[in-house]
């Protein structure tokens, strides 16, 4: 009896597990969040590619033909903010992916939070663009002092 519901105790435990993934700090901000980063001088880098024909809303890209972070809407791109450096990029690695939250996604990316209720607090770093030597393009970070995110376009940061 005892082993019965030691075994049912551990089965209901799992099931309702939630994780919380936390970068180079020890405690999360808020339970809503799901992924999170410390506030050490990083950022984190979106690599150049070309804009996808078709993408789930919510997939954020740096478009490499454009030079400017892209966020799909659902049925469209945002426009793009002019500036950047466009086309850094030859060729292309097929990456796998890594899915938070979950063991099989049906969206269509390399970074996916399987998450309703939770989200992921990007890196915060206030005045970072004038802490951050020698920025790679793509970087993104949110910046407390601006109170925005910021993205390394390649020859300065955009605010969104």
């Amino acid at each position: 009896m005892k082993n019965i519901f030691l075994i049912f105790f551990f089965i209901f435990g799992i099931t309702f597990c939630n994780a919380q993934i936390l970068i180079g700090t020890a405690t999360a901000s808020s339970p809503s969040v799901s992924l999170e980063f410390g506030t050490q001088l990083r950022g984190i880098l979106l690599e150049p590619i070309d804009l996808p024909v078709t993408a789930n809303a919510g997939t954020v890209v740096f478009d490499d033909d454009s030079g400017s972070l892209r966020y799909f809407n659902g049925t469209t791109w945002s426009a793009p903010k002019p500036g950047g450096l466009t086309n850094t990029v030859t060729s292309y690695t097929a990456p796998g992916n890594v899915i938070i939250n979950g063991s099989e996604s049906t969206a269509d990316g390399v970074f996916i939070i399987e998450d309703t209720n939770k989200a992921m607090v990007l890196p915060v770093i206030p005045s970072g663009s004038l802490k951050i030597k020698n920025p790679t393009i793509g970087l993104i970070y949110y910046d407390s002092f601006v109170k925005a995110l910021m993205v390394y376009n390649g020859n300065s940061w955009d605010a969104f």
